[in-house]
C-alpha cells in the first residue's frame, strides 16, 4: 500500500501500513507520492453554489474566510472499511447533520477524489431535498505539500486538486514546507508562498493559510505579503505549544488555528479511563496514537497524573445536561482556548465512520460547554505536568 509520505502531515494514515515510517518520513517518500499524486487521472466534475466558485474562477478577495466550529478530517477515510462507497455515505451522513466543512491533500491517497464524488452525491441530494439545500454548500480544505518553490509545481499540484473535486477554487489551501530552519534563515518557501499568492489572484485559490507553520516561519509569510486566515496545528490538552509564542501572535494578527489532535488519537476519552498502563500501551494500535503517546510523554510519564486528568474530564463531563464524555470535554476544552488565548479556530475531527456523530453534533452548539470552574478543575491537574517545550513541529522537525 502506497502510504508513508504524509505521516509527518498527519499520521493517522499509517495504521496498518505495509511501510514502517514512524516519527521521521523520508524525502524519497515525499518525490515518491507527490508524483503518484500528478500522474493520477480524477474525473472531472463541475457544478456550483452560491458560496463556492463559477466555472470561470473566484475574484481575489471578494469573500471572507468564515470559520466553522468543525471541521472533518479525512485523510483517514478508508482505515476502517476500505470501500469508497462507505466513506461517501459516511460524508453525507455528516452532510445532512450540518458539517459543511471537510480538510484534505493531495497527498492523502484518494481522499481529493472521495470528497469530489461525495460532492457529486451531495448536489444531487440538494437538488430533490430542502433539508439538504438548507445546509448550504460543501467546503473544501485542502493543502500544498512541498519543497519545490516553483510555478510549474504550484499549477500542477492546484490543478490537480480542482480536477479531484471538481471545484474551480479550493476554499482554502494550506501550505506546509519541509526544509526550515529554526532561525528562519532558510527562506526558499517564501518564494513558494508568492506561487500561491498568485494562483489566488488568478480567482484559483480562495484563501490561505499555513499548515504546521511556527511562530517565526508564520512571521515572516506575513512579513512577505502572503494573507493568511489560518493555520493549521496541533493542540490539545496533551500538546500546548502553541501557547507559547503562537496563540498570542495569531490573536494579534487575527489569524485563526485549525487544530488536529485535540483527543490525542483516542488516549483523551472514556476507553482509557481506569485502565493500567500496561494495559494501555497494548492499546497502542495505529500510527497516530503512537505519535499521541509520545505528547502524553513529552507531558508526563506519571500513569497516575495521567488517569487524573481523565477522572476530572469525567468529572467535568458528568457535570453537564446531557452528560459528556471525555472526548467531548477535551474538545470544548480547546475550543475554549483558541477563543481565550488566540482569535478563535476550529477543530479538525478525523472520521473513518459516523459512530462518532452525535459526540461531534455537540461541538456545532455556539458557546462554550465548559465554565471558569471546569477550566481551573482541568488547569490544577495539567500544572502537575512538564511545561511544553518549544513551538509547533520543533520535536517532529529535530529542533529539540
Amino acid at each position: 500500500r502506497l502510504s508513508g509520505l504524509w505521516c509527518l502531515v498527519h499520521p493517522e494514515t499509517l495504521e496498518n501500513s505495509a511501510l514502517v515510517v514512524g516519527e521521521d518520513c523520508t524525502m524519497a517518500s515525499l518525490l515518491l507520492l507527490q508524483l503518484l499524486a500528478l500522474l493520477a487521472q480524477p474525473l472531472v466534475a463541475n457544478g456550483d453554489s452560491e458560496d463556492s466558485c463559477p466555472a470561470e474562477g473566484c475574484a481575489a478577495g471578494t469573500t471572507e474566510f468564515s470559520v466553522p466550529r468543525v471541521i472533518i478530517g479525512c485523510w483517514q477515510l478508508l482505515e476502517r472499511h476500505r470501500s469508497e462507497d462507505k466513506a461517501v455515505e459516511t460524508l453525507l451522513t455528516y452532510a445532512r447533520a450540518g458539517f459543511m466543512a471537510f480538510d484534505t491533500a493531495d497527498i492523502y491517497g484518494p481522499s481529493e477524489k472521495i470528497l469530489g464524488r461525495f460532492r457529486r452525491h451531495w448536489e444531487e441530494e440538494q437538488a430533490t431535498s430542502p433539508e439538504a439545500l438548507a445546509q448550504g454548500p460543501l467546503r473544501f480544505f485542502t493543502k500544498y505539500v512541498t519543497d519545490d518553490p516553483g510555478a510549474l509545481n504550484a499549477n500542477n499540484i492546484n490543478a490537480n486538486s480542482l480536477r479531484n473535486l471538481g471545484v474551480a477554487a479550493p476554499d482554502l489551501v494550506q501550505f506546509h514546507w519541509w526544509s526550515l530552519a529554526p532561525d528562519g534563515s532558510e527562506k526558499t518557501f517564501l518564494l513558494a508562498a508568492r506561487e500561491l499568492t498568485r494562483l489566488k489572484s488568478d480567482g484559483k485559490i480562495r484563501h490561505l493559510a499555513g499548515c504546521n507553520m511556527d511562530t517565526t516561519h508564520l512571521d515572516l509569510l506575513v512579513q512577505d505579503g502572503t494573507e493568511l486566515v489560518a493555520n493549521q496545528v496541533q493542540y490539545s490538552l496533551l500538546d500546548r505549544r502553541a501557547e507559547n509564542t503562537l496563540l498570542p501572535y495569531v490573536r494579534l494578527h487575527n489569524i485563526k488555528l485549525l487544530v488536529f489532535g485535540v483527543v490525542g488519537g483516542g488516549l483523551l476519552s472514556d476507553r482509557f479511563l481506569g485502565l493500567s498502563e500496561q494495559s494501555a500501551r497494548s492499546q497502542l494500535d495505529s500510527v497516530s496514537r503512537r505519535m499521541y503517546w509520545t505528547s502524553l510523554q513529552r507531558w508526563t510519564a506519571n500513569w497516575n497524573i495521567f488517569q487524573e486528568l481523565l477522572k476530572v474530564l469525567h468529572t467535568v463531563g458528568q457535570r453537564k445536561q446531557p452528560p459528556l464524555p471525555i472526548a467531548a470535554v477535551a474538545s470544548h476544552w480547546a475550543l475554549q482556548q483558541l477563543d481565550t488565548l488566540g482569535a478563535g479556530g476550529a477543530l479538525i475531527l478525523g472520521v473513518r465512520d459516523a459512530q462518532h456523530l452525535e459526540e461531534h453534533r455537540s461541538l456545532l452548539k455556539s458557546g462554550s460547554a465548559l465554565d471558569q470552574v471546569d477550566m481551573a478543575d482541568i488547569r490544577a491537574v495539567l500544572d502537575k505536568g512538564s511545561t511544553a517545550q518549544g513551538d509547533i513541529w520543533y520535536q517532529e522537525r529535530g529542533w529539540l
